[in-house]
């Protein structure tokens, strides 16, 4: 992340493949992002957990909306896509934050 206002959130990068990616520039979410089972990778926390683990997923989706995780949007099953679609298909209940990058200083955070 580039822009100052974000450092301090938790950003879900990745949600669609076997490796769910994590951003959380100041580091003051760590010991929550470790207890979910994530691990430092570089700028990333990172965790693998199989596409087809939905249940494990969305228990992770639902602990990662808990600390107040902002989803990624965009295109291609992007992680706003991925949490609206397991909350259409009632495995997540509620409402989530979605941020939309305009560009790496410009975005707009909205809950859907």
């Amino acid at each position: 992340m580039v822009n100052e206002e974000l450092k301090d959130k938790v950003i879900v990068t990745e949600l669609a493949g076997d490796n769910i990616l994590i951003v959380n520039d100041n580091d003051n979410f760590k010991d929550k992002l470790f207890s979910l089972g994530l691990e430092k990778v570089g700028r990333y926390y990172s965790v693998s957990t199989p596409v087809k683990d939905v249940e494990k997923r969305a228990d992770l989706i639902r602990k990662l909306i808990g600390i107040g995780a902002l989803f990624s949007d965009g295109k291609d099953w992007s992680p706003s896509e991925i949490v609206s679609y397991y909350r259409d298909k009632g495995l997540i209940e509620g409402h989530y934050i979605r941020i939309a990058w305009r560009n790496k200083q410009d975005f707009n955070i909205t809950i859907e």
